[in-house]
Protein backbone atom coordinates (compact mmCIF):
# COMPACT_ATOMS: atom_id res chain seq x y z
CA UNK A 1 0.00 0.00 0.00
CA UNK A 2 2.91 2.56 0.47
CA UNK A 3 3.86 1.84 -2.78
CA UNK A 4 1.07 2.71 -3.98
CA UNK A 5 1.20 5.96 -1.78
CA UNK A 6 4.46 6.63 -3.04
CA UNK A 7 3.50 5.80 -6.81
CA UNK A 8 0.12 8.54 -6.52
CA UNK A 9 2.43 11.09 -4.91
CA UNK A 10 5.00 10.76 -7.49
CA UNK A 11 2.60 11.02 -10.25
CA UNK A 12 0.70 14.07 -9.01
CA UNK A 13 3.94 15.80 -8.12
CA UNK A 14 5.12 15.02 -12.40
CA UNK A 15 1.70 16.39 -13.03
CA UNK A 16 2.37 20.05 -11.16
CA UNK A 17 5.66 19.81 -13.26
CA UNK A 18 4.17 19.44 -16.11
CA UNK A 19 1.27 22.02 -15.46
CA UNK A 20 3.81 24.46 -14.96
CA UNK A 21 5.80 24.04 -17.87
CA UNK A 22 3.00 24.41 -20.11
CA UNK A 23 2.52 27.54 -18.24
CA UNK A 24 5.87 29.09 -18.70
CA UNK A 25 5.17 27.71 -22.27
CA UNK A 26 2.48 29.70 -22.92
CA UNK A 27 3.70 33.07 -21.38
CA UNK A 28 6.84 32.22 -23.95
CA UNK A 29 3.91 32.20 -26.99
CA UNK A 30 2.62 35.32 -25.66
CA UNK A 31 5.78 37.07 -24.89
CA UNK A 32 7.06 36.01 -28.70
CA UNK A 33 3.57 37.54 -30.45
CA UNK A 34 4.54 40.79 -28.65
CA UNK A 35 7.59 40.72 -30.11
CA UNK A 36 5.81 40.43 -33.45
CA UNK A 37 3.60 43.22 -32.96
CA UNK A 38 6.80 45.26 -31.71
CA UNK A 39 8.62 44.64 -35.30
CA UNK A 40 5.24 45.13 -36.52
CA UNK A 41 5.07 48.51 -34.84
CA UNK A 42 9.16 49.22 -36.07
CA UNK A 43 7.90 48.94 -39.61
CA UNK A 44 4.98 50.88 -39.20
CA UNK A 45 7.24 53.93 -38.10
CA UNK A 46 9.69 53.18 -40.54
CA UNK A 47 6.99 53.27 -43.55
CA UNK A 48 5.42 56.22 -41.94
CA UNK A 49 8.66 58.27 -41.63
CA UNK A 50 9.78 57.34 -45.13
CA UNK A 51 5.97 58.45 -47.03
CA UNK A 52 6.64 61.65 -44.90
CA UNK A 53 9.76 62.37 -46.39
CA UNK A 54 11.29 62.34 -42.78
CA UNK A 55 14.02 59.57 -43.70
CA UNK A 56 15.97 58.01 -41.77
CA UNK A 57 14.62 57.84 -38.43
CA UNK A 58 16.73 57.96 -35.15
CA UNK A 59 17.72 55.80 -33.21
CA UNK A 60 15.70 57.44 -30.31
CA UNK A 61 12.38 57.45 -32.10
CA UNK A 62 13.04 53.28 -32.51
CA UNK A 63 14.17 53.32 -29.18
CA UNK A 64 11.15 52.09 -26.97
CA UNK A 65 10.21 48.95 -29.15
CA UNK A 66 14.04 48.29 -29.69
CA UNK A 67 14.38 48.17 -25.72
CA UNK A 68 11.50 46.45 -25.10
CA UNK A 69 11.88 43.55 -27.74
CA UNK A 70 15.25 42.80 -25.39
CA UNK A 71 13.25 42.70 -22.61
CA UNK A 72 10.74 40.33 -23.87
CA UNK A 73 13.58 38.16 -25.11
CA UNK A 74 15.45 38.06 -21.94
CA UNK A 75 12.34 37.20 -20.23
CA UNK A 76 11.46 34.32 -22.44
CA UNK A 77 15.61 33.23 -21.98
CA UNK A 78 14.36 32.83 -18.20
CA UNK A 79 11.93 31.15 -18.55
CA UNK A 80 13.14 28.55 -20.81
CA UNK A 81 16.31 28.27 -17.88
CA UNK A 82 13.36 27.86 -15.80
CA UNK A 83 11.70 25.13 -17.69
CA UNK A 84 14.98 23.66 -17.90
CA UNK A 85 15.64 23.27 -14.14
CA UNK A 86 12.27 21.74 -14.04
CA UNK A 87 12.71 18.61 -16.01
CA UNK A 88 15.25 15.86 -16.00
CA UNK A 89 17.09 16.77 -19.63
CA UNK A 90 20.17 19.00 -20.80
CA UNK A 91 21.05 20.87 -24.42
CA UNK A 92 23.47 19.29 -25.78
CA UNK A 93 26.18 21.87 -26.70
CA UNK A 94 27.51 20.50 -30.02
CA UNK A 95 23.69 20.26 -31.62
CA UNK A 96 20.75 21.74 -29.27
CA UNK A 97 19.67 18.20 -28.77
CA UNK A 98 17.69 17.45 -25.41
CA UNK A 99 18.79 14.13 -23.81
CA UNK A 100 18.42 12.75 -20.44
CA UNK A 101 20.09 14.42 -17.55
CA UNK A 102 21.89 11.21 -16.76
CA UNK A 103 23.28 10.64 -20.13
CA UNK A 104 26.68 10.84 -20.87
CA UNK A 105 26.68 10.88 -24.84
CA UNK A 106 24.18 12.88 -27.17
CA UNK A 107 22.30 10.29 -29.52
CA UNK A 108 22.08 12.79 -32.08
CA UNK A 109 25.24 13.47 -32.40
CA UNK A 110 27.65 11.45 -30.45
CA UNK A 111 28.70 14.99 -28.34
CA UNK A 112 30.79 13.37 -25.03
CA UNK A 113 29.50 15.05 -21.87
CA UNK A 114 31.74 16.39 -19.59
CA UNK A 115 31.51 15.70 -15.47
CA UNK A 116 32.78 18.59 -13.76
CA UNK A 117 35.15 17.92 -10.73
CA UNK A 118 35.21 20.72 -8.03
CA UNK A 119 36.83 20.46 -5.28
CA UNK A 120 35.02 21.01 -1.55
CA UNK A 121 36.62 21.62 2.06
CA UNK A 122 35.36 19.27 4.49
CA UNK A 123 36.41 20.25 7.95
CA UNK A 124 34.64 16.93 10.45
CA UNK A 125 34.54 17.09 14.13
CA UNK A 126 36.27 14.05 14.57
CA UNK A 127 39.79 13.51 15.87
CA UNK A 128 40.52 10.83 13.93
CA UNK A 129 39.50 12.30 10.38
CA UNK A 130 42.07 14.25 8.38
CA UNK A 131 41.27 17.61 8.75
CA UNK A 132 42.54 18.89 5.03
CA UNK A 133 40.82 15.99 3.67
CA UNK A 134 39.01 16.92 0.39
CA UNK A 135 35.97 15.69 -1.61
CA UNK A 136 36.15 16.05 -5.22
CA UNK A 137 32.34 16.56 -6.34
CA UNK A 138 31.11 15.75 -9.34
CA UNK A 139 28.22 17.18 -11.20
CA UNK A 140 26.28 13.83 -12.13
CA UNK A 141 25.64 13.49 -8.43
CA UNK A 142 28.80 11.40 -7.47
CA UNK A 143 31.36 12.31 -5.01
CA UNK A 144 34.48 10.51 -4.07
CA UNK A 145 37.00 10.83 -1.14
CA UNK A 146 40.34 11.54 -1.71
CA UNK A 147 42.86 9.97 0.13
Amino acid sequence: MDKFKAGVAEAGSKAKTLVEINRIKLQNTSKKNEIEQQYQEIGKLVFDSAEKGDWPLTKEQLEPQINHIVQLKWEIEQNLQLIKNLTDVKTCKSCGNQVSINDRFCSKCGYTFEIEHESIQVIEESSNSDPNRTIDHVSDGQSKKDE
